[in-house]
């Protein structure tokens, strides 16, 4: 639970650790030199804000540090912290976004026993980190065009000058299009790639060559034969990905917005071990199922990826689950024209959500998975919080 880390250190060792850990060798289109220089202070940035909110709060809660491992290997995290935090939203019976409600309209359950909260804040203003997932796995120009124009847009309405984005393509592969940064026309630049990787019709050798992420590479069919969409998108390995690569050891509010055409069924990653990432290091998953009917009769794809998901209840039931349990959602977009419409709501969601904290009574850290329970006084409130978390030993380092 990396999040919960933050609210009871220094900022002056939790500056030093971020900088000390900021290694990087390529950023998208930036030089390793402007990488090294930017990444330290935009963390120090985030920090200091998040400091200044709970010190308005006048929370209390004592600094303990991060405690870094002493033979140097400073890629290493011990957790020293009990404080359980919670980034959620809140909707009423007419779905609109209930942004506005007091910390007395709120009880918190821990397997089914209350806990004092000790925080609560709205916190539309933390800093966020968000990466986009992006099935790239048709070959139609127009879908992969449509995914471009939605994605940048909503990067430029959700990441602000302390935020990061990031952008991930998935479908044989795993492809970084963007490591994080604030830098919305490198966004921009970086997924408008894949405009020119739409063709009339998909066929292997006609299709993109991404960089890989190491591992193995799935095994490609013969020239001329058509793309299975359904058999190669690679989406819980995806997730694992970018949790682990970007997201685990940031700070602020974290989360993945997966646009998905077609389920997942050639990922080494299951989707224990997907919801198990996202929930020990506290990402938020919103998932948009694309179901998008052919424009017209004569407007089809010879591999059929037009018909992008399939009506599959179990495997859009299996998503729905995965989102719901990390206190996200799955939307489903019927028709690619309908996808900017569904990034705003998201967008909206992450600019409207509380956050809370509390000490949980058990104190006895097992490694064993607890569940957790948002309620609201009144009727007629749906919260999404995630579902619990694992409870991991005290000072259990976290790579």
């Amino acid at each position: 639970m990396s999040l919960m880390v933050i609210f009871r250190n220094s900022p002056t060792r939790l500056v030093k650790f971020i900088s000390s850990s900021g290694r990087v060798t390529t950023r998208g289109g930036m030089t390793a030199s402007a990488c090294l220089k930017e990444r330290p202070m935009r963390r120090a940035i985030q920090v200091s804000l998040l400091v200044l909110a709970f010190s308005v709060l006048n929370i209390g809660l004592s600094a303990t540090g991060f405690a870094q491992d002493a033979a140097g290997q400073d890629n290493v995290i011990k957790r020293d912290v009990d404080l359980v935090s919670l980034y959620f939203t809140v909707r009423d019976n007419k779905k609109q976004l209930a942004s506005q409600l007091d910390q007395g309209e709120f009880r918190v359950l821990e397997d089914g026993k209350e806990q004092p909260i000790k925080f609560f804040a709205h916190h539309s203003d933390v800093v966020l980190n968000v990466g986009v997932l992006l099935d790239t796995g048709t070959s139609m120009a127009w879908i992969l065009n449509e995914e471009a124009t939605a994605t940048s847009m909503f990067m430029k309405h959700v990441v602000r000058p302390t935020d990061l984005g990031f952008i991930l393509s998935y479908h044989a592969r795993v492809d970084t299009l963007q490591v994080p940064t604030s830098d919305i026309a490198l966004l921009k630049e970086k997924v408008d790639e894949i405009r020119s990787w739409g063709t009339v019709v998909g066929t292997p050798d006609q299709a993109p060559a991404p960089r890989p992420f190491p591992g193995p590479t799935p095994p490609i069919g013969p020239t001329g034969q058509p793309f299975n969409q359904r058999r190669e998108a690679h989406l819980y390995d995806a997730i694992r990905v970018s949790t682990l690569r970007y997201l685990q050891h940031e700070v602020g509010r974290k989360a993945v917005v997966i646009v998905a055409m077609s389920g997942d069924s050639r990922s080494e990653s299951t989707l224990e071990d997907a919801l198990e990432v996202l929930l020990q290091h506290d990402v938020i998953a919103y998932v948009l199922q694309i179901y998008d009917p052919p424009r017209d009769r004569t407007h089809r794809d010879h591999c059929d990826v037009i018909h992008t998901y399939e009506r599959d209840d179990h495997g859009e039931e299996v998503l729905k689950k995965m989102a719901e349990a990390t206190g996200g959602r799955m939307l489903e977009v019927r028709g690619m024209d309908k996808l900017t419409t569904a990034l705003d709501e998201i967008s909206d969601e992450l600019h409207h959500q509380y956050s809370l904290g509390y000490y949980p009574e058990n104190q006895k850290w097992d490694g064993k998975f607890r569940k957790i329970q948002i309620v609201t006084q009144e009727h007629g409130y749906k919260v999404y919080a995630r579902k619990g978390y694992y409870a991991h030993p005290k000072e259990q380092a976290m790579r």
